[in-house]
């Protein structure tokens, strides 16, 4: 599959609210990735949002925007993508200059991560984006990885659960091992999942970190994490709490984790939906990024040969 048959309807432009500045600058390092090393400049995102002369009504405000208004909002698009570019760094694949765009020639391993994380986060254009979600929660994985101290016990226990076998079966068998695992008891009652319930109960990844050589594990710090790529990614901040309120009585502390791609920052590195989070501890773009301790591992994931090179290697012009 080349890259033109992996991207799919590029031509329509994100449907956010503008306050969300982060999914529309977002959307603009995409065209500059599949513009390959062509500059994408203002008037080429500004002809995005035409149609037949007039501005296209999307987001939640009202339409009648004039072309004064649209100028400034694409500007402080281009000042959100300079900020981007200082403050990641070696990660950052693209060459902002004034209001034009263009991704770097040289890719490398770093560059190469936020790439993969770019494109999870504009899932609506890609046509397989199962297998990116899929390593999504395999990125995450090794992200908590890195942060947690080496002894802390680290396992994916999603539906997307490819690279352990700890957790399988039904959703009460899995619950049933986790509980096993923690020497705690199961409190979900046999009425909450069908018979052909194997899904993951909201939950992509469990850690507990135990003290060592003690044979008393309680009051230890147990993580539940949710990885999210789509734009939904708040409505599911709470599925994690099902666990310890409805299926397993808990010995030890619980950190509630979300995993998300997207770089949701304003010009301050504010979170843009700060309001709208809850208190568990966050990862997005910037904190997955410096993190991760292996950046190597993006290149072995196998989104990254079926999706992620193929389309920096893309060269057709779509400006």
């Amino acid at each position: 599959m080349s890259g033109i048959n992996i991207i799919q309807g590029v031509d329509k432009v994100p449907t956010s609210s503008y306050v969300n500045s982060h999914y529309f600058c977002d959307y603009i390092e995409l065209l500059a990735l599949l513009n390959n090393t062509d500059i994408v400049s203002f008037a080429d995102v500004y002809d995005r949002f035409l149609k037949d002369g007039k501005i296209v009504e999307i987001g939640t405000e009202e339409s009648a925007e004039t072309n004064d208004t649209w100028e400034s909002r694409i500007s402080e698009w281009f000042e959100l993508l300079s900020i981007r570019e200082i403050e990641f760094g070696d990660f950052y694949p693209f060459l902002i200059s004034g209001d034009k765009i263009r991704l770097k020639k040289e890719m490398d391993s770093p560059k190469n991560a936020y790439i993969f994380l770019l494109l999870s986060s504009n899932g609506k254009y890609i046509k397989d984006k199962n297998l990116l979600t899929t390593d999504f929660e395999i990125f995450s994985y090794e992200v908590l990885k890195s942060y947690l101290p080496s002894f802390a016990q680290i396992f994916q226990f999603g539906k997307s659960n490819i690279s352990h076998d700890r957790y399988t079966g039904h959703i009460t068998e899995k619950i049933n091992t986790l509980a096993t695992d923690l020497k705690c008891n199961t409190t979900y009652k046999s009425h909450f999942f069908s018979s052909t319930n194997t899904g993951d109960g909201g939950l992509d990844i469990v850690a507990w970190v135990p003290f060592e050589n003690d044979v008393n594990q309680c009051n230890i710090q147990v993580y539940l994490g949710q990885c999210a790529t789509g734009k939904d990614w708040l409505d599911k901040q709470d599925d994690t709490h099902k666990f310890p309120h409805k299926y397993i009585k808990f010995d030890g502390h619980i950190n509630y984790i979300m995993f998300i791609p997207y770089d949701g920052r304003d010009t301050d590195r504010n979170f843009i939906e700060e309001k709208d989070m809850g208190d568990y501890l966050f990862f997005d773009r910037y904190r997955l990024l410096k993190t991760l301790d292996n950046y190597n591992l993006v290149e072995s994931l196998p989104s990254f040969d079926e999706i992620v090179q193929k389309v920096i290697d893309f060269e057709e012009d779509i400006i």
